[in-house]
């Protein structure tokens, strides 16, 4: 009796050891985080000539709302806080509405090519975008669409478009095709049952596809600079890669306009995460 209490005992001790072992390096990753993303609010509020300064200090010495006045005085830079909203807002939704059609095709219904299809969408993840500059940039010259916001539009939605498929596919998969069926007994047809039933339950993985959706559309910098030059069509990581200079940097107005940027994320984030993970998580063992 006693040896079992004591090995009983040395298997909390163990158990605790490594609680504690895996708690420190979640707090060293944290603080290996946020590090930067202090730095960026601290530079945010002081002065320029203070941010090069040695040695930094956390803390300004110089209180000051220069950079973030700068930005909301400049019509331009408001504009860009829009044209990032609208191209994200619809690259989402239209991501969403797609890719659940087709998610729903491919979990629900057999076909000659199906596996091809799903091999094509899983491609298109693994291929390297930088390769697709040059076709991109042709392809909208030749279409009269270089320099619009339709052009980020679709540009976006061909690498959103196939992860919503893929995670909606799998999310569709577990669950039981009963509930549509018993909803088209009662009247519906097979698009009401969808809209009825299906998507309802489906909220979780919708929520997870349109939150990353959203997040690389608001944070996508590379066929930006690539397809648009106005001011007028300009997205917010083009516009804060515009404060930096070949000889001087604006670093507080620069630091200013990534916290502004970064806000409705870290906002968005915060409230659903949650919702995130249980849509990033449900039908990962699904084949």
């Amino acid at each position: 009796m006693q040896t079992v209490l004591m090995g009983h005992l040395g298997l909390r001790r163990r158990e605790r050891l490594i609680n504690a072992v895996a708690y420190l390096c979640l707090i060293v990753a944290i603080v290996i985080v946020f590090i930067p993303l202090l730095w960026m609010l601290s530079v945010s509020f002081r002065p320029n000539i203070e941010v090069m300064r040695m040695p930094p200090t956390w803390l300004p010495e110089v209180f000051t709302l220069e950079g973030y006045a700068k930005i909301f005085s400049n019509p331009r830079y408001l504009l860009v806080f829009f044209n990032t909203a609208l191209v994200s807002l619809l690259v989402t939704l239209i991501s969403l509405f797609l890719g659940a059609m087709a998610a729903y095709a491919l979990a629900r219904f057999k076909f000659a090519g199906q596996r091809t299809v799903l091999m094509f969408l899983i491609t298109t993840q693994m291929f390297p975008l930088v390769l697709l500059c040059i076709p991109y940039f042709r392809i909208f010259i030749s279409l009269g669409l270089y320099d619009t916001r339709t052009s980020l539009v679709i540009v976006y939605l061909t690498f959103t478009l196939p992860f919503c498929v893929l995670m909606l596919r799998s999310y569709f998969l577990n669950i039981p095709r009963d509930i549509e069926e018993a909803a088209m007994v009662d009247g519906c047809s097979r698009l009401g049952a969808i809209f009825r039933t299906l998507v309802p339950i489906s909220y979780p993985a919708f929520i997870g596809a349109g939150l990353y959706t959203f997040l690389l559309a608001w944070n996508e910098f590379l066929f930006a600079v690539v397809l648009i030059e106005s001011w007028e069509n300009r997205v917010l990581t083009m516009a804060i890669y515009s404060l930096m200079a070949e000889f001087v940097t604006d670093w507080n107005a620069m630091m200013a306009f990534s916290v502004l940027a970064s806000l409705p994320l870290v906002m968005v984030f915060i409230f659903l995460q949650r919702y995130m993970v249980q849509g990033m998580t449900a039908g990962a063992l699904t084949s």
